[in-house]
Protein backbone atom coordinates (compact mmCIF):
# COMPACT_ATOMS: atom_id res chain seq x y z
CA UNK A 1 0.00 0.00 0.00
CA UNK A 2 2.94 2.37 0.52
CA UNK A 3 3.38 2.48 -3.24
CA UNK A 4 -0.24 3.52 -3.74
CA UNK A 5 -0.17 6.17 -0.98
CA UNK A 6 2.89 7.82 -2.48
CA UNK A 7 1.38 7.63 -5.96
CA UNK A 8 -1.84 9.19 -4.68
CA UNK A 9 0.00 12.14 -3.13
CA UNK A 10 2.06 12.71 -6.27
CA UNK A 11 -1.00 12.59 -8.50
CA UNK A 12 -2.93 15.06 -6.36
CA UNK A 13 -0.03 17.52 -6.46
CA UNK A 14 0.43 17.21 -10.20
CA UNK A 15 -3.21 17.20 -11.34
CA UNK A 16 -3.79 20.94 -11.42
CA UNK A 17 -0.50 21.71 -13.15
CA UNK A 18 -1.19 19.16 -15.87
CA UNK A 19 -4.76 20.26 -16.44
CA UNK A 20 -3.61 23.86 -16.70
CA UNK A 21 -1.41 22.81 -19.62
CA UNK A 22 -4.20 21.06 -21.54
CA UNK A 23 -5.60 23.09 -24.39
CA UNK A 24 -8.16 22.51 -27.09
CA UNK A 25 -7.17 23.27 -30.64
CA UNK A 26 -9.59 24.91 -32.98
CA UNK A 27 -10.62 22.68 -35.86
CA UNK A 28 -10.69 23.69 -39.50
CA UNK A 29 -14.27 23.70 -40.72
CA UNK A 30 -15.37 20.24 -41.84
CA UNK A 31 -18.74 21.44 -43.13
CA UNK A 32 -20.43 24.63 -44.31
CA UNK A 33 -24.04 25.77 -44.45
CA UNK A 34 -25.39 28.07 -47.14
CA UNK A 35 -28.32 30.02 -45.67
CA UNK A 36 -29.51 31.13 -49.11
CA UNK A 37 -29.85 27.59 -50.51
CA UNK A 38 -30.31 25.69 -47.20
CA UNK A 39 -27.54 23.33 -48.32
CA UNK A 40 -25.22 21.66 -45.80
CA UNK A 41 -22.02 20.85 -47.65
CA UNK A 42 -19.88 17.99 -46.33
CA UNK A 43 -16.68 17.85 -48.43
CA UNK A 44 -15.42 14.66 -46.75
CA UNK A 45 -17.58 12.08 -45.00
CA UNK A 46 -15.99 8.87 -43.79
CA UNK A 47 -18.57 6.08 -43.64
CA UNK A 48 -17.49 3.48 -41.10
CA UNK A 49 -18.04 -0.21 -41.80
CA UNK A 50 -16.18 -2.26 -39.19
CA UNK A 51 -12.45 -1.91 -39.78
CA UNK A 52 -13.14 -0.78 -43.35
CA UNK A 53 -14.51 2.56 -44.45
CA UNK A 54 -15.23 4.62 -47.53
CA UNK A 55 -15.01 8.36 -48.14
CA UNK A 56 -17.70 10.50 -49.74
CA UNK A 57 -18.52 14.04 -50.72
CA UNK A 58 -22.11 14.77 -49.73
CA UNK A 59 -24.69 17.53 -49.59
CA UNK A 60 -27.79 17.66 -47.42
CA UNK A 61 -30.67 20.12 -47.76
CA UNK A 62 -32.59 21.54 -44.81
CA UNK A 63 -36.14 20.45 -45.63
CA UNK A 64 -37.83 20.99 -42.27
CA UNK A 65 -36.69 24.13 -40.47
CA UNK A 66 -38.99 23.50 -37.50
CA UNK A 67 -37.64 20.03 -36.66
CA UNK A 68 -34.21 20.70 -38.21
CA UNK A 69 -34.35 17.78 -40.64
CA UNK A 70 -31.90 17.43 -43.51
CA UNK A 71 -32.31 15.30 -46.63
CA UNK A 72 -29.44 13.77 -48.56
CA UNK A 73 -29.41 15.26 -52.07
CA UNK A 74 -26.04 14.23 -53.54
CA UNK A 75 -23.25 11.84 -52.60
CA UNK A 76 -20.20 10.71 -54.53
CA UNK A 77 -17.26 8.49 -53.64
CA UNK A 78 -13.89 10.18 -53.22
CA UNK A 79 -10.38 9.05 -52.33
CA UNK A 80 -9.71 8.48 -48.61
CA UNK A 81 -8.74 11.62 -46.69
CA UNK A 82 -6.90 11.82 -43.38
CA UNK A 83 -7.18 14.55 -40.76
CA UNK A 84 -10.33 16.14 -39.40
CA UNK A 85 -13.43 15.02 -41.24
CA UNK A 86 -17.12 14.28 -40.90
CA UNK A 87 -17.82 10.70 -39.82
CA UNK A 88 -20.98 8.63 -40.26
CA UNK A 89 -21.16 5.64 -37.91
CA UNK A 90 -23.82 3.14 -38.92
CA UNK A 91 -23.64 1.49 -35.49
CA UNK A 92 -25.15 4.55 -33.85
CA UNK A 93 -26.76 6.04 -36.99
CA UNK A 94 -24.93 9.26 -36.18
CA UNK A 95 -23.18 11.85 -38.32
CA UNK A 96 -20.44 13.65 -36.39
CA UNK A 97 -19.40 17.07 -37.72
CA UNK A 98 -16.33 18.23 -35.74
CA UNK A 99 -16.45 21.87 -36.78
CA UNK A 100 -18.84 24.19 -38.55
CA UNK A 101 -18.63 27.96 -38.19
CA UNK A 102 -21.69 30.11 -37.65
CA UNK A 103 -20.71 33.73 -37.44
CA UNK A 104 -17.65 34.07 -35.20
CA UNK A 105 -18.28 30.81 -33.35
CA UNK A 106 -17.34 27.23 -34.16
CA UNK A 107 -19.66 24.34 -33.35
CA UNK A 108 -19.77 20.57 -33.18
CA UNK A 109 -22.93 19.15 -34.77
CA UNK A 110 -24.43 15.68 -34.52
CA UNK A 111 -27.09 14.42 -36.89
CA UNK A 112 -29.09 11.24 -36.43
CA UNK A 113 -30.41 9.13 -39.28
CA UNK A 114 -34.20 8.97 -39.28
CA UNK A 115 -35.10 5.25 -39.45
CA UNK A 116 -36.90 4.16 -42.62
CA UNK A 117 -36.40 7.47 -44.43
CA UNK A 118 -36.03 7.35 -48.23
CA UNK A 119 -34.34 9.50 -49.42
CA UNK A 120 -32.20 9.45 -46.33
CA UNK A 121 -33.11 12.07 -43.76
CA UNK A 122 -31.23 13.22 -40.68
CA UNK A 123 -32.39 15.17 -37.65
CA UNK A 124 -30.24 17.56 -35.65
CA UNK A 125 -29.36 15.88 -32.36
CA UNK A 126 -26.68 18.22 -30.97
CA UNK A 127 -25.27 21.63 -31.77
CA UNK A 128 -22.51 22.52 -29.30
CA UNK A 129 -20.15 25.47 -29.21
CA UNK A 130 -16.56 24.22 -29.42
CA UNK A 131 -15.50 26.89 -26.92
CA UNK A 132 -15.97 26.33 -23.19
CA UNK A 133 -19.37 27.61 -22.06
CA UNK A 134 -19.18 27.03 -18.30
CA UNK A 135 -19.96 24.02 -16.14
CA UNK A 136 -23.44 22.48 -16.42
CA UNK A 137 -25.61 21.90 -13.36
CA UNK A 138 -24.58 18.24 -12.97
CA UNK A 139 -20.97 19.33 -12.32
CA UNK A 140 -19.03 21.97 -10.41
CA UNK A 141 -16.24 24.31 -11.46
CA UNK A 142 -12.86 22.65 -11.77
CA UNK A 143 -9.44 23.83 -10.59
CA UNK A 144 -8.59 25.59 -13.87
CA UNK A 145 -10.57 27.50 -16.43
CA UNK A 146 -12.35 25.17 -18.83
CA UNK A 147 -12.59 22.27 -16.37
CA UNK A 148 -15.61 20.79 -14.60
CA UNK A 149 -15.71 18.18 -11.84
CA UNK A 150 -18.04 15.16 -11.73
CA UNK A 151 -18.74 13.34 -8.48
CA UNK A 152 -21.17 11.01 -6.72
CA UNK A 153 -24.36 9.68 -8.30
CA UNK A 154 -25.73 11.19 -11.50
CA UNK A 155 -29.32 10.12 -12.12
CA UNK A 156 -30.14 12.11 -15.23
CA UNK A 157 -29.14 11.92 -18.87
CA UNK A 158 -26.00 13.98 -19.42
CA UNK A 159 -23.59 14.72 -22.26
CA UNK A 160 -19.86 15.30 -21.92
CA UNK A 161 -18.44 17.53 -24.66
CA UNK A 162 -14.97 18.09 -26.04
CA UNK A 163 -14.94 21.78 -25.08
CA UNK A 164 -14.45 20.91 -21.39
CA UNK A 165 -11.84 19.10 -19.32
CA UNK A 166 -13.96 16.65 -17.32
CA UNK A 167 -12.48 15.61 -13.97
CA UNK A 168 -13.65 12.64 -11.91
CA UNK A 169 -13.68 13.09 -8.15
CA UNK A 170 -14.01 9.74 -6.36
CA UNK A 171 -16.46 7.19 -7.70
CA UNK A 172 -18.83 8.67 -10.28
CA UNK A 173 -21.93 6.48 -10.68
CA UNK A 174 -24.32 6.81 -13.61
CA UNK A 175 -27.84 5.92 -12.48
CA UNK A 176 -28.94 3.95 -9.46
CA UNK A 177 -28.75 0.17 -9.39
CA UNK A 178 -31.88 -0.93 -11.28
CA UNK A 179 -33.53 2.44 -10.56
CA UNK A 180 -33.21 6.01 -11.81
CA UNK A 181 -31.63 4.85 -15.06
CA UNK A 182 -29.57 7.41 -16.94
CA UNK A 183 -27.53 7.64 -20.14
CA UNK A 184 -24.04 9.16 -20.25
CA UNK A 185 -23.24 10.41 -23.76
CA UNK A 186 -19.60 11.24 -24.49
CA UNK A 187 -18.95 13.18 -27.67
CA UNK A 188 -16.01 12.58 -30.03
CA UNK A 189 -12.77 14.14 -28.87
CA UNK A 190 -13.83 14.42 -25.22
CA UNK A 191 -11.20 13.93 -22.49
CA UNK A 192 -11.99 12.64 -19.00
CA UNK A 193 -9.37 12.74 -16.24
CA UNK A 194 -9.15 10.88 -12.97
CA UNK A 195 -7.32 13.34 -10.75
CA UNK A 196 -5.82 11.37 -7.88
CA UNK A 197 -6.04 7.61 -7.95
CA UNK A 198 -9.32 6.40 -6.47
CA UNK A 199 -11.41 8.14 -9.13
CA UNK A 200 -13.44 5.95 -11.44
CA UNK A 201 -16.50 5.92 -13.68
CA UNK A 202 -19.22 3.32 -13.02
CA UNK A 203 -22.23 2.60 -15.25
CA UNK A 204 -24.81 0.83 -13.08
CA UNK A 205 -27.33 -1.80 -14.13
CA UNK A 206 -30.05 -0.34 -16.32
CA UNK A 207 -28.04 2.73 -17.30
CA UNK A 208 -25.92 3.26 -20.40
CA UNK A 209 -22.71 4.81 -21.62
CA UNK A 210 -22.60 6.14 -25.19
CA UNK A 211 -18.89 6.77 -25.70
CA UNK A 212 -19.01 7.73 -29.36
CA UNK A 213 -15.50 8.47 -30.48
CA UNK A 214 -14.40 8.56 -34.10
CA UNK A 215 -11.10 7.61 -35.78
CA UNK A 216 -9.97 11.25 -35.90
CA UNK A 217 -11.47 12.23 -32.52
CA UNK A 218 -11.34 9.33 -30.06
CA UNK A 219 -12.73 9.62 -26.55
CA UNK A 220 -9.90 9.60 -24.00
CA UNK A 221 -10.14 8.50 -20.35
CA UNK A 222 -6.86 8.91 -18.54
CA UNK A 223 -4.90 9.94 -15.47
CA UNK A 224 -3.50 13.40 -14.73
CA UNK A 225 0.15 12.70 -15.53
CA UNK A 226 -0.36 10.14 -18.29
CA UNK A 227 2.94 8.55 -17.36
CA UNK A 228 2.38 5.41 -15.28
CA UNK A 229 -0.10 2.69 -14.48
CA UNK A 230 -2.59 3.22 -11.68
CA UNK A 231 -3.03 6.99 -11.91
CA UNK A 232 -6.82 6.57 -11.64
CA UNK A 233 -9.36 3.79 -11.18
CA UNK A 234 -10.89 2.91 -14.55
CA UNK A 235 -14.22 2.30 -16.26
CA UNK A 236 -16.76 -0.22 -14.94
CA UNK A 237 -19.95 -1.35 -16.69
CA UNK A 238 -22.57 -3.40 -14.81
CA UNK A 239 -25.36 -5.29 -16.52
CA UNK A 240 -28.18 -7.78 -16.20
CA UNK A 241 -26.63 -10.67 -18.17
CA UNK A 242 -26.28 -14.13 -16.54
CA UNK A 243 -23.40 -14.81 -14.15
CA UNK A 244 -22.47 -17.75 -11.95
CA UNK A 245 -21.43 -18.10 -8.33
CA UNK A 246 -24.86 -18.43 -6.72
CA UNK A 247 -26.44 -21.55 -5.21
CA UNK A 248 -28.08 -23.83 -7.76
CA UNK A 249 -31.58 -23.10 -6.43
CA UNK A 250 -31.22 -19.30 -6.90
CA UNK A 251 -33.43 -18.21 -9.80
CA UNK A 252 -31.79 -14.81 -10.27
CA UNK A 253 -28.04 -14.77 -9.68
CA UNK A 254 -26.79 -11.34 -8.59
CA UNK A 255 -23.25 -10.92 -7.30
CA UNK A 256 -21.48 -8.21 -5.30
CA UNK A 257 -18.40 -6.79 -7.00
CA UNK A 258 -15.19 -7.95 -5.34
CA UNK A 259 -13.51 -4.54 -4.97
CA UNK A 260 -16.60 -2.49 -4.06
CA UNK A 261 -19.02 -4.88 -2.40
CA UNK A 262 -21.91 -2.42 -2.30
CA UNK A 263 -22.22 -2.69 -6.09
CA UNK A 264 -24.01 -5.63 -7.76
CA UNK A 265 -24.22 -7.15 -11.21
CA UNK A 266 -25.93 -10.02 -13.02
CA UNK A 267 -29.42 -11.08 -14.04
CA UNK A 268 -31.31 -13.12 -16.62
CA UNK A 269 -30.97 -10.92 -19.73
CA UNK A 270 -28.21 -12.23 -22.04
CA UNK A 271 -28.89 -9.48 -24.61
CA UNK A 272 -28.83 -6.66 -22.07
CA UNK A 273 -27.52 -3.38 -23.48
CA UNK A 274 -25.14 -1.17 -21.46
CA UNK A 275 -24.51 1.18 -24.39
CA UNK A 276 -21.61 1.82 -26.77
CA UNK A 277 -17.83 2.07 -26.46
CA UNK A 278 -16.30 2.99 -29.81
CA UNK A 279 -12.96 4.59 -30.62
CA UNK A 280 -12.19 5.00 -26.93
CA UNK A 281 -8.85 5.06 -25.09
CA UNK A 282 -8.59 3.97 -21.44
CA UNK A 283 -5.12 4.90 -20.21
CA UNK A 284 -3.04 4.53 -17.02
CA UNK A 285 -5.86 3.08 -14.91
CA UNK A 286 -5.94 0.39 -12.24
CA UNK A 287 -5.57 2.22 -8.93
CA UNK A 288 -6.25 0.14 -5.79
CA UNK A 289 -9.62 1.33 -4.48
CA UNK A 290 -8.83 -0.61 -1.29
CA UNK A 291 -5.81 -2.74 -0.22
CA UNK A 292 -5.01 -5.38 -2.88
CA UNK A 293 -8.21 -4.55 -4.80
CA UNK A 294 -7.29 -2.70 -7.97
CA UNK A 295 -9.75 -1.81 -10.67
CA UNK A 296 -9.02 -2.82 -14.26
CA UNK A 297 -8.78 -0.56 -17.27
CA UNK A 298 -12.17 -1.81 -18.44
CA UNK A 299 -14.27 -3.97 -16.12
CA UNK A 300 -17.39 -5.68 -17.50
CA UNK A 301 -19.66 -7.15 -14.82
CA UNK A 302 -22.67 -9.06 -16.10
CA UNK A 303 -22.59 -7.02 -19.31
CA UNK A 304 -24.86 -8.27 -22.08
CA UNK A 305 -24.47 -8.95 -25.78
CA UNK A 306 -26.51 -5.89 -26.70
CA UNK A 307 -23.59 -3.68 -25.68
CA UNK A 308 -21.32 -2.47 -28.51
CA UNK A 309 -17.59 -2.56 -27.67
CA UNK A 310 -15.46 -1.85 -30.73
CA UNK A 311 -12.13 -0.07 -31.25
CA UNK A 312 -11.02 0.24 -27.64
CA UNK A 313 -7.40 0.78 -26.55
CA UNK A 314 -6.49 -0.04 -22.96
CA UNK A 315 -2.93 0.99 -22.14
CA UNK A 316 -0.75 0.75 -19.03
CA UNK A 317 -3.31 -0.64 -16.62
CA UNK A 318 -1.90 -1.55 -13.22
CA UNK A 319 -4.12 -4.62 -12.96
CA UNK A 320 -5.91 -6.30 -15.89
CA UNK A 321 -6.62 -4.69 -19.24
CA UNK A 322 -10.16 -5.98 -19.73
CA UNK A 323 -11.84 -8.30 -17.24
CA UNK A 324 -15.23 -9.96 -17.61
CA UNK A 325 -17.19 -11.07 -14.57
CA UNK A 326 -19.74 -13.31 -16.21
CA UNK A 327 -22.14 -11.93 -18.77
CA UNK A 328 -22.21 -12.22 -22.54
CA UNK A 329 -20.31 -9.09 -23.61
CA UNK A 330 -19.00 -9.07 -27.17
CA UNK A 331 -16.13 -6.99 -28.54
CA UNK A 332 -14.05 -6.31 -31.63
CA UNK A 333 -10.84 -4.42 -32.40
CA UNK A 334 -9.30 -4.42 -28.94
CA UNK A 335 -5.75 -3.17 -28.40
CA UNK A 336 -4.34 -4.07 -24.97
CA UNK A 337 -0.82 -2.75 -24.40
CA UNK A 338 1.65 -2.68 -21.49
CA UNK A 339 -0.84 -4.16 -19.04
CA UNK A 340 0.62 -4.78 -15.58
CA UNK A 341 -1.25 -8.02 -14.87
CA UNK A 342 -3.40 -10.03 -17.30
CA UNK A 343 -4.36 -8.42 -20.58
CA UNK A 344 -7.62 -10.34 -21.06
CA UNK A 345 -9.21 -11.92 -17.99
CA UNK A 346 -12.51 -13.67 -17.44
CA UNK A 347 -14.48 -15.66 -14.91
CA UNK A 348 -17.94 -15.91 -13.41
CA UNK A 349 -19.47 -17.59 -16.45
CA UNK A 350 -18.48 -15.24 -19.29
CA UNK A 351 -20.01 -16.58 -22.51
CA UNK A 352 -19.25 -13.67 -24.78
CA UNK A 353 -17.25 -13.25 -27.98
CA UNK A 354 -14.26 -11.33 -29.26
CA UNK A 355 -12.66 -10.86 -32.67
CA UNK A 356 -9.51 -8.89 -33.53
CA UNK A 357 -7.60 -8.62 -30.26
CA UNK A 358 -4.00 -7.46 -29.96
CA UNK A 359 -2.01 -7.95 -26.76
CA UNK A 360 1.45 -6.42 -26.54
CA UNK A 361 3.25 -6.80 -23.23
CA UNK A 362 5.88 -4.37 -22.02
CA UNK A 363 9.43 -5.66 -21.80
CA UNK A 364 9.56 -5.09 -18.04
CA UNK A 365 6.03 -5.83 -16.79
CA UNK A 366 2.97 -7.99 -17.35
CA UNK A 367 1.68 -11.41 -16.40
CA UNK A 368 -0.60 -13.41 -18.71
CA UNK A 369 -2.04 -12.68 -22.10
CA UNK A 370 -5.22 -14.51 -21.06
CA UNK A 371 -6.25 -15.62 -17.58
CA UNK A 372 -9.35 -17.73 -17.94
CA UNK A 373 -11.54 -19.02 -15.10
CA UNK A 374 -14.98 -20.37 -14.66
CA UNK A 375 -15.35 -20.05 -10.89
CA UNK A 376 -12.64 -20.31 -8.20
CA UNK A 377 -14.98 -21.70 -5.53
CA UNK A 378 -16.93 -24.12 -7.72
CA UNK A 379 -15.20 -24.82 -11.05
CA UNK A 380 -18.35 -26.48 -12.40
CA UNK A 381 -20.71 -23.62 -11.50
CA UNK A 382 -23.13 -22.69 -14.24
CA UNK A 383 -23.42 -21.03 -16.59
CA UNK A 384 -19.89 -22.18 -17.34
CA UNK A 385 -17.49 -19.69 -18.87
CA UNK A 386 -17.15 -20.44 -22.57
CA UNK A 387 -16.33 -17.44 -24.76
CA UNK A 388 -15.60 -17.73 -28.47
CA UNK A 389 -12.47 -15.83 -29.50
CA UNK A 390 -11.00 -15.37 -32.96
CA UNK A 391 -8.19 -13.48 -34.65
CA UNK A 392 -6.03 -12.67 -31.65
CA UNK A 393 -2.37 -11.69 -31.80
CA UNK A 394 -0.77 -12.18 -28.38
CA UNK A 395 2.76 -10.80 -28.06
CA UNK A 396 4.40 -11.70 -24.77
CA UNK A 397 7.67 -10.75 -23.14
CA UNK A 398 10.33 -12.60 -21.16
CA UNK A 399 8.89 -11.31 -17.87
CA UNK A 400 5.39 -12.51 -18.75
CA UNK A 401 4.13 -15.91 -17.74
CA UNK A 402 1.59 -17.71 -19.95
CA UNK A 403 0.08 -16.66 -23.22
CA UNK A 404 -3.13 -18.28 -22.00
CA UNK A 405 -3.79 -19.98 -18.67
CA UNK A 406 -7.03 -21.97 -18.89
CA UNK A 407 -8.11 -23.00 -15.41
CA UNK A 408 -10.86 -23.37 -12.78
CA UNK A 409 -13.21 -25.23 -15.09
CA UNK A 410 -13.37 -22.73 -17.92
CA UNK A 411 -14.39 -23.58 -21.44
CA UNK A 412 -13.36 -21.60 -24.51
CA UNK A 413 -13.17 -21.72 -28.30
CA UNK A 414 -10.03 -20.12 -29.75
CA UNK A 415 -9.81 -19.67 -33.51
CA UNK A 416 -7.18 -18.16 -35.79
CA UNK A 417 -4.86 -16.87 -33.09
CA UNK A 418 -1.16 -16.35 -32.40
CA UNK A 419 0.66 -16.75 -29.09
CA UNK A 420 4.33 -15.84 -29.11
CA UNK A 421 7.14 -14.68 -26.84
CA UNK A 422 5.69 -15.47 -23.41
CA UNK A 423 8.25 -16.24 -20.72
CA UNK A 424 6.72 -19.32 -19.05
CA UNK A 425 4.69 -20.96 -21.80
CA UNK A 426 2.32 -20.17 -24.61
CA UNK A 427 -0.51 -22.39 -23.33
CA UNK A 428 -1.25 -24.00 -19.97
CA UNK A 429 -4.29 -25.92 -18.77
CA UNK A 430 -4.69 -26.14 -15.01
CA UNK A 431 -7.11 -27.91 -12.66
CA UNK A 432 -8.88 -31.24 -12.83
CA UNK A 433 -12.24 -29.63 -13.67
CA UNK A 434 -10.72 -27.87 -16.69
CA UNK A 435 -9.17 -31.08 -18.01
CA UNK A 436 -12.39 -33.03 -17.51
CA UNK A 437 -14.38 -30.34 -19.28
CA UNK A 438 -12.05 -30.68 -22.29
CA UNK A 439 -12.41 -34.42 -22.73
CA UNK A 440 -9.26 -36.09 -24.05
CA UNK A 441 -7.14 -35.54 -27.16
CA UNK A 442 -8.70 -38.72 -28.57
CA UNK A 443 -12.26 -37.69 -27.66
CA UNK A 444 -12.51 -33.93 -27.33
CA UNK A 445 -15.72 -32.57 -25.83
CA UNK A 446 -15.66 -29.33 -27.86
CA UNK A 447 -15.85 -27.34 -24.63
CA UNK A 448 -12.14 -26.41 -24.70
CA UNK A 449 -11.04 -25.86 -28.27
CA UNK A 450 -8.21 -24.24 -30.20
CA UNK A 451 -7.95 -24.42 -34.00
CA UNK A 452 -6.01 -22.74 -36.83
CA UNK A 453 -3.62 -21.21 -34.33
CA UNK A 454 0.12 -20.71 -33.82
CA UNK A 455 2.29 -21.04 -30.73
CA UNK A 456 5.91 -19.86 -30.66
CA UNK A 457 7.42 -19.56 -27.17
CA UNK A 458 10.60 -20.99 -25.68
CA UNK A 459 8.24 -23.42 -23.92
CA UNK A 460 5.04 -23.85 -25.86
CA UNK A 461 3.02 -25.97 -23.43
CA UNK A 462 2.69 -26.56 -19.70
CA UNK A 463 0.60 -29.18 -17.91
CA UNK A 464 -0.91 -27.77 -14.74
CA UNK A 465 -2.32 -29.41 -11.62
CA UNK A 466 -4.70 -32.29 -12.15
CA UNK A 467 -3.51 -33.00 -15.68
CA UNK A 468 -5.20 -35.95 -17.37
CA UNK A 469 -3.48 -35.41 -20.73
CA UNK A 470 -0.58 -33.46 -22.18
CA UNK A 471 -1.49 -29.95 -23.40
CA UNK A 472 0.81 -30.57 -26.37
CA UNK A 473 -1.32 -33.57 -27.39
CA UNK A 474 -4.53 -31.57 -26.96
CA UNK A 475 -3.15 -28.82 -29.22
CA UNK A 476 -1.88 -31.25 -31.87
CA UNK A 477 -5.19 -33.12 -32.01
CA UNK A 478 -7.09 -30.09 -33.31
CA UNK A 479 -7.36 -28.63 -36.79
CA UNK A 480 -4.48 -26.81 -38.43
CA UNK A 481 -2.58 -25.81 -35.31
CA UNK A 482 1.11 -24.99 -35.70
CA UNK A 483 4.15 -24.95 -33.45
CA UNK A 484 6.02 -22.54 -35.68
CA UNK A 485 7.30 -19.01 -36.13
CA UNK A 486 4.30 -16.93 -37.28
CA UNK A 487 6.70 -14.52 -39.04
CA UNK A 488 5.59 -11.18 -37.67
CA UNK A 489 6.78 -7.64 -38.27
CA UNK A 490 5.76 -6.14 -34.95
CA UNK A 491 2.17 -7.26 -34.60
CA UNK A 492 1.56 -7.39 -38.38
CA UNK A 493 2.25 -10.32 -40.72
CA UNK A 494 5.79 -10.13 -42.07
CA UNK A 495 7.13 -10.99 -45.50
CA UNK A 496 6.66 -14.69 -46.15
CA UNK A 497 4.20 -15.18 -43.29
CA UNK A 498 1.54 -17.85 -43.80
CA UNK A 499 -0.89 -16.13 -41.46
CA UNK A 500 -2.88 -14.34 -44.21
CA UNK A 501 -4.05 -17.66 -45.66
CA UNK A 502 -3.92 -20.01 -42.67
CA UNK A 503 -7.24 -19.40 -40.94
CA UNK A 504 -10.87 -20.39 -41.25
CA UNK A 505 -14.16 -18.56 -40.58
CA UNK A 506 -15.85 -19.20 -37.26
CA UNK A 507 -18.69 -21.46 -38.23
CA UNK A 508 -22.33 -20.48 -37.83
CA UNK A 509 -21.99 -17.26 -35.86
CA UNK A 510 -23.09 -13.95 -37.38
CA UNK A 511 -21.11 -11.89 -34.86
CA UNK A 512 -17.83 -12.91 -36.48
CA UNK A 513 -16.64 -11.45 -39.75
CA UNK A 514 -16.05 -14.31 -42.17
CA UNK A 515 -12.27 -14.16 -42.55
CA UNK A 516 -9.68 -16.81 -43.36
CA UNK A 517 -6.52 -15.40 -41.80
CA UNK A 518 -4.71 -16.05 -38.55
CA UNK A 519 -4.08 -13.22 -36.10
CA UNK A 520 -5.66 -9.81 -35.77
CA UNK A 521 -4.64 -8.45 -39.20
CA UNK A 522 -5.32 -9.70 -42.71
CA UNK A 523 -2.08 -8.35 -44.19
CA UNK A 524 0.74 -5.95 -43.40
CA UNK A 525 -1.46 -3.17 -44.81
CA UNK A 526 -4.44 -3.97 -42.60
CA UNK A 527 -3.46 -2.00 -39.49
CA UNK A 528 -6.78 -1.02 -37.91
CA UNK A 529 -4.95 0.52 -34.91
CA UNK A 530 -3.85 3.57 -36.93
CA UNK A 531 -4.92 7.09 -36.01
CA UNK A 532 -7.33 6.51 -33.10
CA UNK A 533 -5.01 4.81 -30.58
CA UNK A 534 -2.66 6.21 -27.95
CA UNK A 535 0.97 6.54 -29.12
CA UNK A 536 2.74 4.20 -26.71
Amino acid sequence: MLHFKRANANLAAAAISLLSAVSFSSYADTASFNFATSILDLPVVEVLNGKDSSSWNAQLKLVDAVNFEFELTTASVIAPVTGQRVVFDATTSAVHIPAISIGADEYYAKLKLIPGSNPLRFSLDQFVNNAFQGCPAFSVDGPVNGSCVLSGEIKQNITLTKNTQWILSGGVFIGGDKVDNATLTINPGTKIFGQQGADYLWIRRGSKIMSEGTPDNPVVMTGPLQQSAGEWGGLVLAGFAPVNGCNVDVALCEVAFEAITSEFYGGNEPNDNSGVLKYTQILFAGFAVRPDEELNGLTLTGVGAGTVIDFVHVHAGLDDGVEMFGGTAQMKHMLLTHIGDDSLDWGGGWRGKAQYVVVQQAADDGDRGIEADNNPDNPDSGPRSKPVLSNMTMLGSAVGSQGALLRRGTGVEIWNSVFTGFGSSCLEIDGEATYLNAGTPEALSGELLIVHSYVDCATNFADGNGATFAVSDWFAAQMMNQEADPVLNGYLPGDGSLLPTGGAPVAGDAFFDSVSYVGAFATANDDWTKEWTYAY
